[in-house]
C-alpha cells in the first residue's frame, strides 16, 4: 500500500516492515479475461493520525498488520461488459505456525471480497489484512519480524457470475480449478481472521488505488 501525507493538520504515516517475499503468481492458464499478475504481502503498522484536538491513547510503536495484495489484469473483450458487475477475490493464506499448533498443522486463513465495476484495465489491486492481535494469536505470542518468516504460500481466486475466472498460487502449484489449499486436511482451517479494507484503520486510504468494495446494503 503506498501512502502519502493529506495536509499540514492532519497525517496518516504508515511504515512497512519488510519487502514483500511474494512478488509474482504462478497461474493455471483458464483463456479467461482476467490475468492474476502478482502476490504480495508484508507487516504493516497501523496508520497513525495526527489531529487538532486528538490524543494518542497508546504508546511505543505500533504493532504490525499483515496486508495481502493481489494485482490482476482484466482484458479488454467485446464479449464481456466493459464494467464487471461483480468479482470475488478468494484468499488462501498459509502461515508458517505448525510448531505451534497443537495438532501440528499449519493455520490456512481463508477470506474474500467482492468488488463492484470493475473495468477492462491493466493493473487493478485487491486487498485484505490480519490484525495483530490475530497474528498473535495465530504464533502463540511471538509473531515473525516479517511476511516471508510468517507465510508459507498465498492462494487467489478470482471469480465472475459465470465461475471461476483466474486461479493462482505464489510457491505452490496449482491444476486446472485446484489449489493446494483444497486438501483441507493438511490445515488448521480458520476463516474470519482475513477483513477487507473497509473493516480497518486503513478503509480511507487510497481509494483510487484498489478496486471498489461492494458495500453491505448491496450497492
Amino acid at each position: 500500500m503506498r501512502i502519502t501525507p493529506s495536509s499540514s493538520l492532519t497525517a496518516i504515516i504508515l511504515t512497512v516492515f519488510s519487502l514483500s517475499p511474494f512478488v509474482q503468481a504462478q497461474q493455471s492458464a483458464l483463456n479467461t479475461e482476467i490475468q492474476i499478475l502478482k502476490i504480495d504481502a508484508n507487516f504493516v503498522e497501523s496508520p497513525r493520525l495526527n489531529a487538532a484536538g486528538y490524543m494518542k491513547k497508546s504508546a511505543g510503536r505500533p504493532s504490525p498488520w499483515l496486508e495481502v495484495e493481489v494485482t490482476f489484469d482484466r482484458a479488454v473483450s467485446a464479449k464481456e461488459p466493459k464494467y464487471a458487475e461483480e468479482l470475488t477475490v478468494n484468499y488462501y493464506v498459509l502461515l508458517k505456525n505448525e510448531s505451534v499448533n497443537e495438532d501440528k498443522k499449519p493455520t490456512l486463513l481463508t477470506g474474500s471480497v467482492v468488488h463492484v465495476n470493475v473495468p477492462q484495465e491493466k493493473g487493478l489491486h485487491s486487498v485484505m489484512f490480519v490484525t495483530p492481535r490475530a497474528l498473535a494469536k495465530f504464533f502463540d505470542g511471538k509473531v515473525p519480524s516479517n511476511a516471508q518468516q510468517a507465510l508459507t504460500d498465498v492462494g487467489v481466486t478470482i471469480s465472475g457470475k459465470n465461475g471461476l475466472l483466474a486461479i493462482a498460487t505464489f510457491k505452490g502449484t496449482v491444476k486446472g480449478d485446484k489449489g493446494w489449499w483444497d486438501n483441507s486436511a493438511a490445515f488448521t482451517l480458520a476463516s474470519g481472521a482475513l477483513l477487507n479494507k473497509s473493516e480497518t484503520p486503513f478503509a480511507p486510504l487510497e481509494w483510487d488505488f484498489y478496486e471498489t468494495l461492494k458495500s453491505k446494503s448491496g450497492n
